[in-house]
């Protein structure tokens, strides 16, 4: 409001607020300040204001009430357009996002096509990799068809594949110049744009490049020169000189690439392990086919020697290697620890995989390509990078399951047929000698066939196979046959005989006891693989070198059930103690021994008792038998002669005294070891009776046909007689007293035996259908 002098409260105010107090103001008037009358205008005007005060409360609080409501209205209002407006502002943010997206992949070729004129590598695999980033997302965007994709895969895979064209020749010459900075820069752009085993598979093949052409182009005995080919000019080496020159030449490259891989890579270990089974997977032809051709060659059985000289250097080299990885082992703690398998989108970039999809193969499912199944951090399988060692003992898993045949051919060959044949009577001392000689030799090969079996299998094998080498064809002797010793009375002939008999007995003696060293030693070799196989972790023995190796040949079918329980038997038998429960590790070998020993007594015993079969030839033949009464005593006919004991007849006095004989003639040979062979000299002479015996109830008296009275009385006293000279040699009658039992009854005594038994025995049916007993 203003006054009609012009003067308006505001300005009045404005006036006093600028003085120091209200006398000052109206004291010291400025020339441009209100006059009194306009004071006084100013001042009714003030009172005018002071009236309309309780209006103006009563105006402001009416104005507050309404601006509350109008805000309260308000806010709802804008709630519910926010709201209406959710919709709209995610389909804009969503086409902001599709036009970003739209700019950044059209701008895509030229960005890296200008980054690779200008050797921007680095900066185009990160373009690269943040575009391949996208690609989720942008699968996930609302109404993003599948085909839009399709396109931006290709172009990621076309540009890539640019990327590695013109880096490879500058990574291949790194890798060759073994440049370890370049090569780490190069590593790092090819993770970048997930294309790291690319890389490896780059590294791999370059570092490998030496050995595989040295392996490839060595021509080795036996093999032919490829066709069409000029340089191949070398002469054919030995793979058994070949083999170990290879491995030192590879043992040399794998530990200048311990350097090389630690700068390189995140995990050395894994990585050199599995060069060293991308290097043998390479290898043309296999070192499986090498082996077999020098085995199957002309080498013949001998050629297993060879083989296992090979399978010792690889041995060597497996630890050579072993040492190698440990050290990048300790160096790296955390080299083996391998992450799990990406589990990111269908279309992300892991760097856990290999994006091949350039030159050499096409994929069009990802940018990421056909991704290896269970790798770790680096790429590489988890399998192969723990399988180097089996890739390198494969080649000679076949040839240690077939260990037992090949040994025992090369051990045939060795000893060649056995020489101890049907020699003359007068060679008994060289037969011998000749024995004990090869002895020497069948029990040298045997402990070297232990040996190889130690070092080609480690024990797992079947023992009683493989080493059985003391068999019956190695010792066997073709005893002289017995129609040899026929009418020999002991002539020196004969002696010589008996000569050559104990000669062959004492050179068995020698060798069973050699066998028996030999066992002992087998079965001390066997109680340490049998402690190994006890104290193996979770139950698997694994011998050898390495882990891998171990591996091969636990699961093989060497490691049988058969073998697990000559184990126990043999761990069994060592804690008792006691030879008695000791398995027989070599049964054909014991078998053979006691078949030829056996051949050597009865050959002593044919001898030895030969005059005495000579004397009963005869003996059923005898008129005696069919007498029908005592022949008179001369000068007495016709005079009644009481009847004695009858003496026994010529024959059997003869026999009788060849029997008494016996023990004198041992005594000769008392302290000859052959004899003792079975013990005592007292068993030879209990032998001989039986032998004896069992020829005579046998052979001899089944052959007389008729008995009569006279006749049975003669062989009563004959019986008689021998079975008081057996009984002095301590040997039991048996079928003798039977028989001198039955032709000692009368005729009415042995009718009515005969029809009391149901089932009479052979020596009673024969005993009557001599008497007449069975009318």
């Amino acid at each position: 409001m203003e006054s009609s002098t012009g003067i308006s409260p505001a300005s009045v105010i404005e006036q006093l607020d600028q003085s120091p107090d209200v006398l000052t103001w109206l004291e010291h008037p400025t020339t441009s300040g209100p006059s009194l009358e306009a004071l006084l205008t100013a001042t009714s005007t003030i009172d005018e204001i002071a009236r309309a005060t309780p209006r103006l409360v009563y105006d402001l609080h009416f104005t507050r009430d309404g601006a509350l409501a109008l805000k309260s209205t308000t806010r709802h209002r804008v709630t519910l357009t926010a709201t209406s407006k959710t919709p709209i502002k995610t389909r804009m943010e969503a086409a902001r996002d599709v036009l970003r997206e739209a700019e950044s992949w059209g701008a895509l070729e030229t960005e890296v096509t200008a980054l690779l004129a200008e050797k921007s590598y680095a900066r185009a695999a990160s373009r690269l990799s943040a575009s391949a980033k996208l690609m989720p997302m942008s699968r996930q965007a609302a109404g993003t068809p599948a085909t839009t994709q399709e396109p931006r895969r290709a172009l990621l895979t076309s540009l890539a594949n640019q990327l590695e064209a013109a880096i490879s020749p500058d990574l291949v010459r790194a890798i060759t110049a073994n440049d370890v900075e370049s090569c780490k820069s190069l590593y790092a752009i090819f993770v970048d744009i997930e294309r790291e085993g690319e890389f490896r598979n780059y590294y791999y093949g370059t570092r490998r490049t030496a050995l595989v052409e040295m392996w490839n182009q060595t021509i080795l005995d036996g093999e032919s020169a490829p066709t069409g080919t000029q340089e191949y000019q070398q002469a054919p080496e030995e793979l058994t000189s070949f083999y170990p020159t290879f491995l030192s030449a590879f043992l040399s490259m794998l530990n200048g690439e311990r350097h090389s891989v630690s700068a390189i890579f995140p995990d050395p270990e894994p990585t050199l392990a599995f060069l060293i089974h991308n290097t043998l997977t390479a290898l043309t032809p296999s070192p499986g086919q090498r082996f077999a051709a020098l085995l199957h060659g002309n080498g013949g059985p001998t050629a297993l020697k060879d083989m296992v000289k090979l399978f010792q250097v690889t041995e060597e080299f497996a630890k050579g290697t072993e040492r190698i990885l440990e050290k990048l082992r300790a160096s790296t703690p955390s080299a083996m620890s391998v992450a799990s398998p990406s589990s990111s989108g269908e279309g992300g970039l892991s760097r856990r995989r290999s994006m091949r999809m350039s030159m050499s193969w096409r994929s069009t499912s990802s940018f990421s390509g056909s991704a290896k199944q269970q790798s770790g951090s680096s790429g590489i399988s988890v399998v192969d990078a723990v399988e180097w060692d089996q890739c390198l003992f494969q080649p000679f898993l076949d040839f240690q399951v077939d260990f037992g045949t090949l040994e025992r051919r090369l051990l045939d060959e060795a000893l060649g047929p056995p020489v101890l044949k049907s020699q003359s009577a007068t060679d008994g001392d060289r037969a011998a000698r000749e024995m004990r000689e090869r002895a020497v030799d069948v029990f040298s090969a045997a402990e070297e066939s232990i040996e190889r079996c130690m070092t080609f299998t480690h024990g797992v094998i079947g023992w009683a196979n493989a080493s059985s080498v003391t068999n019956t064809s190695a010792l066997s002797y073709s005893g002289t046959e017995d129609e040899e010793f026929a009418d020999l009375d002991y002539t020196s002939q004969d002696w010589a005989h008996i000569q050559r008999a104990l000669h062959l007995l004492a050179a068995a003696q020698a060798v069973k006891e050699r066998l028996g060293v030999f066992e002992t030693r087998l079965r001390g070799a066997l109680s340490q693989v049998a402690m190994a196989f006890r104290a193996a972790v979770n139950g698997l023995y694994t011998p050898g070198v390495t882990k891998g190796e171990g591996i091969l040949l636990a699961q093989s079918t060497l490691n049988s059930v058969e073998l697990s329980d000559l184990f126990s038997r043999v761990l069994q038998s060592s804690s008792t103690r006691t030879s008695a429960m000791a398995p027989v590790l070599l049964p054909s070998s014991h078998s053979a021994i006691t078949s030829f020993a056996r051949a050597n007594q009865r050959t002593l015993q044919r001898v030895l008792l030969s005059p005495l079969f000579v004397h009963l030839n005869g003996y059923s033949s005898l008129p005696l038998w069919s007498a029908s009464r005592q022949e008179p005593v001369p000068g007495l006919q016709g005079v009644n002669v009481p009847a004695f004991s009858l003496s026994p007849s010529e024959t059997i006095q003869r026999v009788g005294d060849g029997l008494l004989n016996l023990p004198r003639l041992f005594e000769v040979y008392a302290e000859d070891d052959a004899l003792g062979f079975e013990a005592v000299t007292a068993a030879w002479l209990s032998s001989l009776g039986r032998t004896m015996l069992a020829h005579l109830t046998r052979n001899i008296l089944p052959q007389i046909r008729v008995l009569t009275v006279a006749g049975s009385a003669q062989l009563a006293a004959d019986l008689g007689y021998l079975s008081t000279i057996i009984r002095a040699l301590g040997v039991e009658e048996g079928d003798l007293e039977r028989w001198r039992t039955y032709v000692s009854m009368g005729d009415e005594a042995g009718r009515a035996e005969y029809s009391a038994s149901e089932n009479a025995d052979d020596v009673l049916r024969l005993v009557a259908k001599m008497r007449g007993w069975l009318s």
